[in-house]
């Protein structure tokens, strides 16, 4: 994909310089062939507004960005996801998870005081400092007018107050298993949207999606182009890390842990195939999530309205 940007040469002239995005040409439900590094950015040492974890392709070439926030409003450590944010790195993401508060078990008091609330102009902050910050700390390069928000559970509920606040800085955005109370009002100015569900979360007690909160109420809200899937037999706690899955499954509905593999398999690829189409510009890779037939696992709702003609469900 190429986008073109503006650069002042000599003070006065503006000429379009064609910026040429890495697009993966592969079956987003493999995994991704780039190999990935990481990066951490602590607020004491790099002066970092949030604690940061990137994780970037290696190979020399320019990537959007995916900015990333876990659960429980951002509390929930994104180092608890960080096999799938790698997967979908391999794919030619540079990809930022960031933690609201680190270390978030030091101070217990503080979720009291706040009742997990958060300043979400924070999260605007921190996008603000790594545009600076990243410049010559890897050989990828981001480019930052392509940038797609990725939230899991109520950490959505921090992403959909973003969007309303400014969704133009955003290309596009995936809530997976979301929670949020702001989700009432439609989205007056929405941007490309995956909204995901799982069974055990939806259906099986203890339950860590809510009706009326949940992805099928994002989809009310939004308008095209939109996507929602809800898939069977898997539930809130299956996108994490195998050791945190574990502590995860102590609150929310347990699944299958032999399955956890396979899962991340295909998370990671519903995730990179909506990308490479919103972000580095492949139209078909879409057809991956649009198109029931290519979804590899067992589905309990799918509804689409991506080519903004009518709302197709599929049972």
């Amino acid at each position: 994909m190429q986008t073109c940007v503006c650069v002042c040469v000599c003070v006065c002239v503006c000429v379009c310089v064609w910026i040429s995005i890495y697009v993966d040409h592969g079956d987003p439900y493999d995994y991704g062939k780039l190999p990935v590094g990481d990066l951490t950015i602590t607020k004491i040492t790099d002066r970092s507004p949030m604690h940061t974890v990137a994780h970037f392709p290696l190979l020399a070439e320019e990537y959007p960005v995916v900015y990333f926030i876990g659960g429980l409003n951002g509390y929930m450590l994104v180092e608890w996801y960080t096999d799938v944010l790698r997967m979908v790195a391999a794919h030619g993401f540079v990809v930022f998870g960031v933690d609201y508060k680190f270390p978030v078990f030091d101070d217990a008091e503080h979720f009291i005081k706040h009742n997990f609330q958060q300043d979400v102009e924070l999260f605007f902050k921190e996008i603000d400092f790594l545009k600076e910050f990243m410049e010559n700390k890897m050989s990828a390069k981001p480019v930052w007018n392509k940038i797609a928000l990725v939230c899991h559970s109520a950490g959505c509920d921090c992403f959909l107050r973003m969007l309303r606040m400014n969704a133009t800085e955003f290309t596009s955005a995936i809530f997976l298993e979301p929670f949020s109370i702001d989700a009432l009002d439609p989205m007056p100015d929405p941007i490309p949207a995956l909204m995901y569900g799982t069974q055990l979360a939806e259906e099986v007690a203890p339950k860590c999606s809510l009706p009326e909160t949940d992805f099928n109420q994002f989809y009310k809200i939004w308008k095209c182009p939109r996507i929602a899937l809800e898939v069977a037999d898997f539930g809130h706690c299956d996108i994490m890390n195998q050791q945190y899955w574990k502590v995860c499954t102590d609150i929310c509905a347990r699944s299958n842990e032999t399955r956890l593999d396979e899962y991340h398999r295909f998370i990671q690829g519903a995730i990179s195939s909506f990308l490479m189409t919103t972000l580095q510009g492949r139209q078909d890779a879409i057809t991956y999530i649009s198109n029931i037939t290519n979804v590899p696992v067992k589905l309990i709702e799918h509804q689409t309205d991506w080519n903004c003609i009518h709302s197709k469900r599929n049972p």
